[in-house]
């Protein structure tokens, strides 16, 4: 039994006209404060019950899903999975309040915890990059043999957004089963071009951010892991000198260029044959907006440039009364169609 009814073409187009663009709250329109206090205050959110799964991937590595059933859901009813982003896991902020904002609508949640990340940090011998879209394909078939009439969303965020859409686009060759809808929040959709801007002056305090983050993890899993060759990252290594030392050797690209370029989504989302939501802000300090501006996507893929937003900021009020706009737009956006 499908979850949503009437043609998607229609749903969209109903939608298209009710849906609000985003207004900063008051004194909060820099990106930095956008992205800096959306990051660091979580809110509230409604509790809700979490039954943790492994699902193995290539290689034998393991990861952690971690599975919220609300008490309306039916086998045939959507199933969400949720991705995260660069040192992201499935307790970042974002993807507890977007799992608190899917439940009440009847829609199965899974949020993932890439390969080392996590609860399955010490589950895996390898390490997620922005490439890994074999691994989400791989749970979301494991999905599909949990409730095989359940139609499949992917919803990513930061670098999870840019593993959704890739895995979509590659799924107009290589069809996931089920796939029904994507939304990805803040995609860094040409890495290249999100390296460069990364490693400007202006926003080194977050380079400085994302890549001890990345050093902590990659001690951890030596920890775990003793045997696997040691690798010596300086703790003032730019994001680039850590993709180069790091993140290129262990995924199999010849170097950080290289990844940036295979990785990126950019050439994959014209592909993408499902109802497709894509939400950024020009204001982005790493996320330049050019890239979805010059993207030439077909009608059923919708990119939503908001003026302001920082990175994963968006606070400002959403279509039910919250203050986190892009979550509330994407939960609005995925639970459009009624119930059949």
């Amino acid at each position: 039994m499908s979850r949503w009814n009437g043609s998607q073409a229609k749903c969209l187009h109903e939608h298209d006209r009710r849906a609000a663009d985003f207004r900063p709250l008051p004194f909060l329109s820099n990106p930095h404060l956008q992205t800096l206090i959306g990051t660091m205050w979580a809110g509230r959110v409604p509790p809700f019950s979490t039954a943790l799964r492994l699902a193995t991937v290539a290689g034998g590595d393991r990861l952690a899903l971690h599975d919220s059933i609300p008490d309306r859901w039916r086998p045939g009813y959507p199933v969400a999975l949720l991705v995260h982003g660069l040192s992201g896991t499935h307790a970042s902020g974002y993807m507890r309040r977007t799992t608190a904002l899917l439940l009440p609508h009847a829609i199965r949640v899974v949020r993932m915890d890439l390969r080392g990340c996590g609860r399955g940090e010490s589950l895996a011998r390898g390490t997620y990059n922005g490439a890994c879209s074999h691994d989400v394909r791989a749970v979301a078939e494991e999905i599909r043999r949990w409730s095989p009439s359940s139609p499949l969303v992917l919803i990513g965020f930061s670098l999870g957004g840019n593993i959704v859409l890739k895995l979509a686009g590659e799924a107009s060759e290589a069809p996931l089963a089920g796939l029904e809808r994507v939304a990805a929040v803040a995609p860094p959709i040409d890495l290249v071009r999100c390296a460069a801007l990364i490693s400007s002056p202006r926003n080194r305090l977050y380079e400085i951010h994302f890549v001890r983050s990345l050093i902590k993890q990659v001690r951890r899993q030596q920890k775990h892991f003793p045997d696997l060759p040691a690798v010596r990252i300086p703790l003032h290594a730019t994001l680039r000198q850590f993709d180069d030392l790091y993140t290129a050797p262990r995924g199999g690209f010849a170097d950080a260029t290289d990844y940036y370029r295979r990785a990126s989504s950019l050439p994959l989302v014209p592909r993408i044959r499902v109802p497709t939501l894509i939400v950024t802000a020009r204001d982005d300090p790493f996320i330049g907006a050019e890239p979805f501006e010059s993207l030439v996507a077909p009608p059923h893929i919708e990119v939503q440039i908001a003026r302001h937003g920082g990175h994963l900021g968006f606070l400002g009020r959403d279509v039910s009364g919250g203050v986190r706009w892009a979550e509330g737009r994407i939960v609005d956006w995925v639970t459009q169609c009624p119930v059949s």
